[in-house]
């Protein structure tokens, strides 16, 4: 099992944001985390990635302790998408994209012949080379989340964990993104975790789906089998309707009214 998750609790002084969570994650799975808002979604990104340090439970990587891997060892089987990542700093694409080789370099350390191939592959696959000397303020939020997903392909980590890609893009970058994060799942077989809002994103991308509610697991299982009426009232409070897919033999949901 690639990652093996028992009992994880997650407090924050008297608030617990995470409770009594259990599942498993197998090695180039598409899992999506869906869920309503302060939910805990993204904290367990954090606590899967041990950015945030104050659980109890068990979370195994490959069979070991999750506090036992020392941090550049776990930053090189795992890349962290996060939401935004501050522009004040301004780096040329070039630059932020360089800094995925950070797990394997040392301080100061110039990068290589073989860093800047990976380099140069990476922005070509995310279709941002002709972005390379743009200073990163000046790029729109669908370009600069090509730059983030190309640095996690550049950490050449085995695991993508990505906290909601696609917010606020529009759909011609919604599309892109989604159409690049199943290459990599698909071609690459690297394993995603997805955070999303999107439920119809979650049905069309992820072969695994888990839905928190007030920080406790309210659904685990397959995309279509979340395709239920009573799972969403479950999980959002709220009813659903379902209308079919225009090319696909599927169903996919609008919010009630």
């Amino acid at each position: 099992m690639l990652i093996s998750v028992r009992n994880l609790t997650c407090r924050v002084g008297n608030k617990t944001l995470l409770e009594n969570l259990s599942f498993d994650v197998q090695t180039g799975e598409y899992l999506t985390i869906i869920g309503p808002n302060g939910a805990g979604k993204s904290t367990l990104l954090k606590c899967l990635d041990n950015i945030l340090t104050d659980w109890s439970g068990t979370i195994l990587l490959n069979g070991v302790p999750l506090r036992q891997i020392p941090q550049i060892q776990l930053a090189r089987r795992i890349a962290f998408v996060q939401q935004s990542v501050s522009k004040l700093f301004s780096f040329t694409v070039r630059q932020l994209a360089e800094m995925g080789r950070y797990p394997y370099l040392n301080w100061l350390s110039p990068l290589t012949e073989e860093d800047a191939r990976i380099v140069e592959e990476a922005m070509n696959a995310m279709g941002i080379a002709h972005l390379a000397h743009r200073t990163i303020e000046t790029l729109s939020g669908g370009e600069m989340q090509k730059v983030h997903l190309a640095t996690a392909l550049i950490q050449q980590a085995d695991i993508l964990f990505l906290d909601e890609p696609t917010t606020y893009l529009d759909y011609k970058y919604q599309s892109e993104i989604g159409r690049l994060l199943r290459t990599i799942n698909q071609q690459q077989g690297k394993t995603i975790i997805e955070v999303t809002h999107d439920v119809n994103r979650a049905l069309l991308d992820a072969t695994h789906v888990i839905a928190l509610s007030d920080g406790k697991i309210v659904f685990d299982g397959s995309p279509s089998y979340l395709m239920d009426a009573d799972h969403l009232r479950n999980i959002y409070g709220i009813d659903f309707q379902f209308a079919d897919h225009p090319t696909l033999p599927l169903k996919i949901v609008v919010p009630g009214t």
